[in-house]
């Protein structure tokens, strides 16, 4: 038996992304904790990214299809999850109805942890889930699309009520998230009482990213970059329409799209052609999987374009490296970068490829701005440190082991 089973969808450890690199700091500053893990998932590829450490016992896979699409009942596969004091679902979803299933009939303690609101992301528009199984197949059958999308936010939906009510602890990133859970089940009782279980726990960044904040690359020309999974989720073609009008207005300027493009090809080759529609072939440079930190140090400005986020790690390393960002008024983005007096950024609706590029040439025409947009974002950053992160999940296993 070990002592945490961690329940993920489509991410670790085959996956580059944000949940994926929080599972592994997690496990990897935990050495004296033994995990297992089930990866939820939907036929994707298996190829590991990570160095799985040492104390990961077992990874054990589960298909979320059932043959007529999703499986909404675990029920019979219990018998294959892998035996612990404590289990641990990384979100709502198929995640979190896993973990309620299991104990139920395992009567182990169960923790919520959620960086996306799995059903909020379905509220606003996406059309797949964590484990990336697309749940609209057609879009151009629009209203058969929107009865489809009413009736999966009414299931996640209920999932998600269910799980902030039988976890014995939940967590989040950001108080956006928070207040949103504690929404959601405001009519189901003694809210007050509930409250108590839930916790806000912030994200981290690595102290190797702050080394930028001070020396950058000398380098011809001004670069703005998205980094992160090129997926619709993200709205990289917002970022990709704000690339002409920036360009009016600032001479010199070059930009970078780093990140997977494998996840959601249909939606990279869209992107592929908006840029040849607009003519921006030579200026935009798509780099495929790679390391953020290798591209902070050339970057003027981070551009996140997302319909939905958390607390996006891509913003925190940015703050820690010195880089202002651009980003949409989702989530908990506001509370990173507008605070008032740690100001490292700016806002924008999303969708709003005009006001996207306003802000953009703002950041790059004002050198005064821009330093005080970066001298903010590194002090800032300073608060979110791996040993924080650490300790307040040690507790909590702590409390249940």
């Amino acid at each position: 038996m070990v002592d945490v089973c961690l329940i993920l969808e489509g991410t670790y450890p085959y996956v580059i992304g944000g949940v994926s690199r929080w599972t592994h700091t997690l496990v990897n500053n935990l050495s004296e904790i033994e995990f297992s893990i089930v990866h939820l998932h939907s036929g994707q590829g298996k190829e590991i990214k990570f160095e799985v450490p040492k104390n990961v016992r077992s990874i054990v896979e589960i298909d979320v299809r059932n043959g007529l699409g999703f499986r909404f009942d675990f029920s019979d596969l219990i018998e294959v999850l892998p035996e612990a004091k404590v289990y641990h679902s990384l979100s709502t979803g198929f995640a979190g109805l896993l973990g309620l299933q299991v104990k139920s009939v395992r009567n182990k303690p169960l923790i919520l942890t959620e960086h996306g609101l799995y059903w909020k992301e379905i509220e606003f528009g996406v059309d797949e889930v964590e484990c990336g199984f697309k749940i609209f197949k057609n879009p151009m059958e629009k209203e058969k699309v929107c009865v489809e999308r009413r009736e999966y936010l009414r299931i996640f939906k209920e999932i998600a009520k269910k799980c902030y009510l039988g976890a014995d602890v939940v967590t989040t990133v950001c108080e956006y998230n928070l207040k949103q859970q504690l929404g959601l089940i405001s009519n189901m009782g003694n809210v007050g009482s509930l409250n108590l279980k839930f916790k806000v726990i912030e994200n981290f960044v690595e102290p190797e990213f702050f080394r930028f904040g001070i020396n950058k690359k000398i380098k011809a020309g001004k670069f703005v970059s998205f980094i992160g999974r090129v997926v619709s989720i993200k709205d990289v073609k917002t970022f990709i329409k704000a690339m002409p009008l920036i360009l009016s207005k600032v001479d010199d300027v070059k930009f970078l799209v780093v990140g997977d493009l494998t996840q959601d090809v249909e939606y990279v080759n869209e992107c592929f052609e908006l840029v040849k529609e607009l003519g921006l072939v030579e200026k935009v440079k798509f780099t495929g999987e790679a390391k953020s930190i290798d591209y902070f140090n050339i970057s003027d400005v981070l551009v996140l374009p997302s319909i939905s986020e958390g607390q996006p790690f891509v913003v925190l390393e940015a703050m820690a490296s010195g880089v202002p960002v651009v980003a949409t008024r989702v989530g908990g983005v506001p509370e990173l970068i507008a605070e008032s007096g740690f100001e490292c950024g700016l806002l924008f609706e999303v969708g709003d490829y005009v006001g996207l590029a306003e802000n953009v040439v703002k950041i790059l025409s004002d050198e005064g701005l821009s330093e005080k947009l970066s001298e903010n974002g590194v002090k800032k950053a300073q608060r979110f440190t791996v040993e924080r992160f650490i300790d307040d999940y040690l507790e909590i296993y702590r409390r249940f082991i």
